[in-house]
């Protein structure tokens, strides 16, 4: 089929394509249409027509539901990716400013990215600017599904065939309200440590890298408050009743005048590199993302 029989053939079209992508995403055809039977029925009968347009599968049954087949999951790629390309050149003709859809963990979102709001808008003029707070494993699938521009993730989490730029290394410490910190030296910490309460992430790779960490070095942590991310622990140690194990990013939101920084010795050698990341293919369509991650690494440097 060469591509004018494509384009003449019935059963594709971009409304097709883009509420295919819409059930992808979502997972489900009740959620892609939000409750509205019209649409649901409406998406099922376009996905059955691009599936004989296509003659292959996009999606099969799993219990009462589906999931989206290694075809389906390519089709919606390429789709994405080409609309993404289109959106850009509609919005280029109309000089309506360009999306760029970035995610990290909530922590690098609010102590490195946020900071720089001013510094990333001033580099990517006429660029609309989404935030987006996930932890890595979710970011790398988005961004090879190519729901997500840019990334800042672990280096360990990415898979091909994603493009990384190296950033900069977490480490971990223990953050003291002064007013907790009376008395309490780097050289006595092990034998206060007992006494102090502790708040940090409730989950993820790093809660059982700590608890592992601490156990095997005979630390025995208190920890009163488990958070959902880093920074409503942060928050909570700001209110002077607990100290926190917090990433060392989170030294430039801190007064040092009112918080003691110290290191824990059971996570020397925890740290985590940091590395953006991008889709090559999204950026073929979309090439302005390669001068958006030079800027993001320069304000990150």
């Amino acid at each position: 089929m060469d591509k004018h029989q494509l384009l003449s053939t019935g059963g594709l079209s971009l409304d097709r394509l883009q509420n295919f992508c819409r059930v992808a995403e979502r997972g489900s055809l009740s959620k892609a249409a939000e409750g509205d039977l019209g649409k649901q029925s409406l998406y099922s009968r376009q996905i059955r027509e691009l599936e004989e347009f296509f003659g292959v599968e996009l999606k099969r049954r799993q219990g009462t539901g589906f999931v989206i087949t290694d075809a389906g999951r390519k089709l919606a790629q390429l789709t994405r990716a080409s609309l993404a390309g289109l959106d850009d050149f509609r919005r280029e003709a109309k000089k309506i400013p360009k999306r760029l859809a970035i995610a990290a963990g909530n922590s690098v979102l609010e102590w490195v990215l946020l900071p720089k709001i001013a510094w990333l808008r001033h580099a990517l003029p006429n660029t609309s600017l989404q935030f987006f707070s996930e932890r890595s494993d979710p970011i790398v699938t988005q961004l090879i599904d190519m729901t997500i521009d840019i990334g800042l993730v672990r280096e360990d989490a990415v898979r091909p065939p994603l493009k990384t730029i190296r950033l900069f290394a977490i480490g971990y410490s223990l953050f003291i309200p002064r007013v907790l910190a009376r008395g309490i030296l780097p050289t006595n910490l092990k034998s206060r440590i007992a006494d102090i309460p502790i708040a940090t992430s409730v989950g993820g790779q790093f809660r059982e890298s700590l608890t592992q960490a601490a156990a095997v070095a005979k630390w025995p942590l208190k920890i009163v408050l488990a958070c959902s991310s880093f920074t409503q622990a942060a928050r909570a140690m700001r209110a002077g009743d607990c100290a926190a194990v917090l990433p060392d990013i989170a030294v430039r939101d801190l007064d040092n005048r009112e918080f003691a920084q110290m290191s824990l010795p059971f996570l020397r050698g925890k740290h985590r590199q940091m590395c953006l990341a991008w889709n090559p293919r999204l950026a073929e369509v979309r090439p302005f993302l390669l001068s958006a991650v030079q800027a993001i690494r320069s304000a990150t440097q």
